[in-house]
C-alpha cells in the first residue's frame, strides 16, 4: 500500500440513514490501513464525528451555495493535492466536478452510487428528471472510476446514463464491523426480547414507503393465526401514524410495537428470532447485511437492488416477491420452524467486513498492492 497517498472523502453529512454508517466505516477501515484520510465537511453539526479515527483530518470548507463550496472545494484540492476524491450523493458530484476544473487538479474522480438512480429520478416532474439526468450523466462521465454497492444498481446506472459496464465497478458496503458486534451485546430493556418470551420478528427502516412495513404487517397477522409471537418494527418516520393504525385494524395492536427511531438496534436484533426486509426497492440493505452479521435468521424481497446478492440468491435466507403478504409469512414460518445456524449466517457477511471492502475500494482507486 502507498501510504503516502492521501484520500480524501466529500459528500459526509451524517444522520441516521445506512448511508452515513457506511461511510464512516469506509473512512474509518480505509485510515487503518496506513492512507491518510481527510473528511471534507460543509455542514457544522454532524454528531457522528465523534465516531471518526483520531488520525482522519477534518477540514471545515464552510456553508453556503453551490458555486462558494465549489471554490471551497477547489482550494482544498490546490492545497492538499489528495490523490484521489471520494463523493458520494449526487449535489456533492456536481460541486466535485466543479472544483476539480476550477483547481485544474489531476486529482482522480470516484463517485459512489448507493441507490438505484431510477428510483431517484422517477419520483420527480418530467422537467426535473431530465435535468436531473443530465447533471449524472456529466459527472459521471467525467469521474475516473464509479462504484456501485450491488450489481442492480451498478445495471441502473448503465442503463439509465448509458455509462459503459467497463466504467464501472461493483463493490460491497463496509457493514460489519467490531462496533456492531459489541452494540449487538448491550442489554435490551424490551419486555419482549426477556428469555422465556415468544418469538419476536423485527424489522428495521425508515417508517417510508419504500420499506413497504404494510406487507411485513399483513404477513405477521397471517403468522399470528398461527403461533404466538411478536412484531417489532424499528424506525420513525412520516408513515408512523398510517401504520399504526393499520396495525390496529388488522387486529394487531397487542402484538405489534414501533419504539421508534433507535440509536442501537443491534441489541435488539440480536435477541429477535427473524429479521425481515420486506421492502419495495433498495440500493444494498445495510440492515439485512447486519442482520446476517448477527447471525440472526432473515427473509427479504426480491426487490430492485442488492438483497438477491447478499442472500446469495436464497442461500442465506429466503426471497419473496414484493408486495406478496402469503408468500412472505410462508417464509417467516420456514425460518421460525427451521433456521440456518448463527456461524453459518455470519460465513454469509464476511465478504461484507469493514477492512477486506476498505482495500477492495483501494484497489479500485488505484492504491493496492
Amino acid at each position: 500500500m502507498n501510504k503516502d497517498s492521501k484520500i480524501a472523502f466529500y459528500g459526509f453529512r451524517g444522520g441516521e440513514g445506512g448511508i452515513s454508517h457506511v461511510m464512516l466505516n469506509l473512512m474509518n477501515a480505509v485510515a487503518a490501513t496506513g492512507v491518510q484520510v481527510d473528511l471534507l465537511l460543509h455542514a457544522t453539526d454532524i454528531p457522528e464525528l465523534d465516531r471518526v479515527r483520531s488520525d482522519i483530518r477534518v477540514f471545515r470548507l464552510g456553508e453556503g451555495g453551490s458555486f462558494k463550496r465549489a471554490l471551497a472545494l477547489s482550494w482544498y484540492l490546490r492545497a492538499e493535492k489528495p490523490f484521489a476524491l471520494l463523493v458520494n450523493r449526487e449535489r456533492a458530484n456536481r460541486t466535485a466536478v466543479l472544483a476539480r476544473m476550477l483547481a485544474r487538479s489531476p486529482v482522480k474522480l470516484v463517485i459512489r452510487v448507493g441507490m438505484a438512480i431510477s428510483k431517484a429520478l422517477e419520483r420527480r416532474s418530467l422537467f426535473k428528471r431530465l435535468t436531473r439526468k443530465w447533471g449524472m450523466v456529466y459527472c459521471y462521465r467525467r469521474a475516473e472510476v464509479v462504484i456501485a454497492n450491488a450489481e442492480g444498481v451498478a445495471t441502473d446506472i448503465q442503463d439509465i446514463l448509458g455509462l459503459p459496464r467497463e466504467r464501472i465497478r461493483v463493490l460491497d458496503n463496509p457493514t460489519v464491523t467490531s462496533d456492531l458486534l459489541e452494540q449487538s451485546r448491550e442489554p435490551a430493556d424490551h419486555p419482549w426480547l426477556q428469555p422465556g418470551s415468544p418469538p419476536v420478528v423485527i424489522g428495521v427502516g425508515r417508517l417510508a414507503r419504500q420499506k413497504d412495513f404494510p406487507t411485513l404487517l399483513k404477513a405477521f397477522g397471517i403468522l399470528r393465526g398461527e403461533r404466538d409471537c411478536r412484531l417489532l418494527i424499528l424506525g420513525e418516520g412520516k408513515e408512523r401514524s398510517a401504520l399504526e393504525q393499520f396495525a390496529s385494524d388488522l387486529g394487531l395492536q397487542q402484538e405489534v410495537a414501533f419504539p421508534g427511531f433507535v440509536a442501537n438496534p443491534f441489541k435488539f436484533m440480536s435477541r429477535s428470532a427473524l429479521f425481515v426486509l420486506s421492502s419495495a426497492w433498495e440500493g444494498s440493505p445495510n440492515v439485512l447485511i447486519q442482520a446476517l452479521g448477527l447471525g440472526v435468521p432473515s427473509v427479504a424481497t426480491d426487490c430492485p437492488g442488492g438483497a438477491k446478492e447478499i442472500l446469495a440468491d436464497g442461500k442465506y435466507g429466503p426471497l419473496v416477491p414484493v408486495g406478496d403478504p402469503e408468500a412472505l409469512a410462508r417464509a417467516m414460518r420456514s425460518c421460525l420452524d427451521a433456521p440456518h445456524p448463527p456461524e453459518f449466517l455470519r460465513q454469509g457477511a464476511e465478504r461484507f467486513h469493514a477492512d477486506i471492502c476498505a482495500r477492495a475500494y483501494l484497489n479500485a482507486m488505484g492504491l493496492g498492492r
